[in-house]
């Protein structure tokens, strides 16, 4: 998990997110030197979460952070974590955190 993790913080600190979108689980499965396979079962069998749940989980942490900014829109923190359909983005922000980006950001931003 703790790879899973920091393969994640490289990809995005180092500016891939913006050039090749999301990556895929058996991107970061070649990272880490195992199969797609064996990443998703040990994640599932550790933590009761898919691969695709972590990594959905990443960018939410990710998107709460950046929609904290009130200069960017939903669209915007969408397609800068590398959602090519911002609706889709809304929907797995809503499924993961229980409301949506906007109410999120609502809720907690600070004025």
């Amino acid at each position: 998990m703790d790879q899973f993790n920091e393969q994640l913080e490289a990809y995005f600190s180092t500016g891939q997110l913006q050039e090749n979108g999301i990556p895929s689980i058996e991107e970061i499965a070649v990272k880490l030197g195992v199969s797609q396979r064996y990443l998703s079962d040990t994640l599932k069998k550790e933590t009761g979460k898919t691969s695709t749940d972590h990594l959905q989980l990443y960018l939410v942490d990710e998107a709460k952070n950046i929609l904290l900014n009130p200069n960017k829109s939903v669209s915007e923190v969408a397609y800068e974590l590398g959602f090519e359909y911002p609706p889709y983005f809304s929907r797995v922000f809503k499924k993961k955190v229980g409301m949506s980006p906007s109410v999120y950001r609502e809720k907690y931003q600070m004025n």
